[in-house]
């Protein structure tokens, strides 16, 4: 009764009476659609901005693998030098536990401390491949095999007829280095390193591998002639 009479004076006096708060501390609250719909707005500019996020992160790691190649191959050109020409071997494996480790940096590249070292089986030269975590990046060279940790003959590595142009889907596996365009071939297994792009038999010196875009698979690559002139994939 007082609160009504309280209200009945006010509107006498022409005084318009506070509107209650929805909240009750004198501010008005959101109501359940409008928070919804502010849910709904976050939600839209995060699935806008992850793919964006994820594309910015995959470049990042891309230009990583790019840099680090680079020291590679810097790394190969002087073990070269300092073997008359020769590069080392590549080494494959079908152990079981080093079975993944195929192609895997040479071990030469660290115990002339070209390259850090461990103790790690398939990581002596310890330079990890971002894409393929637990595994160094991949090397080959035609010439000299060690498979299983004994000499086997000697590797082929696979170079389009038409060299230097590596778009071509016809080519052959060099085995001797005096008769391969190309000395030595280092790679990333690329964002997506289980795809059939990056374990082709024509990796990495077939173009039609190669990652280009982001969102793409395929490998990230450089090699080095046989006059030793260095060049890399996009």
């Amino acid at each position: 009764m007082i609160g009504h009479f309280h209200l009945v004076k006010d509107l006498q006096q022409g005084v318009t009476p506070a509107p209650r708060s929805l909240n009750g501390r004198g501010r008005p609250g959101f109501t359940l659609i409008e928070l919804l719909v502010v849910i709904a707005i976050i939600a839209l500019l995060a699935g806008l901005l992850l793919p964006a996020l994820s594309r910015a992160k995959e470049k990042a790691k891309v230009a990583k693998v790019h840099a680090e190649l680079y020291g590679i191959g810097m790394a190969l050109h002087m073990y070269a030098d300092d073997h008359g020409g020769r590069v080392p071997p590549v080494r494959e494996n079908c152990n079981t536990d080093l079975r993944e480790h195929w192609c895997q940096l040479p071990v030469e590249l660290a115990e002339g401390r070209y390259l850090p070292h461990s103790d790690l089986g398939g990581r002596e030269a310890n330079l990890e491949d971002p894409f393929d975590v637990g595994h160094t990046y991949k090397y080959a060279a035609p010439g000299p095999l060690i498979l299983n940790g004994e000499p086997a003959g000697d590797y082929g590595l696979w170079v389009p007829t038409n060299f230097p142009n590596l778009k071509s889907e016809f080519g052959r596996f060099y085995t001797k280095p005096a008769e391969s365009p190309v000395r030595w071939a280092v790679w990333s297994l690329g964002p997506r390193p289980k795809s059939a792009k990056s374990r082709s038999s024509r990796a990495p010196m077939s173009e039609l591998t190669w990652y280009k875009r982001a969102g793409d698979d395929g490998v990230v690559m450089r090699y080095a002639t046989r006059e030793g002139l260095q060049f890399k994939s996009p």
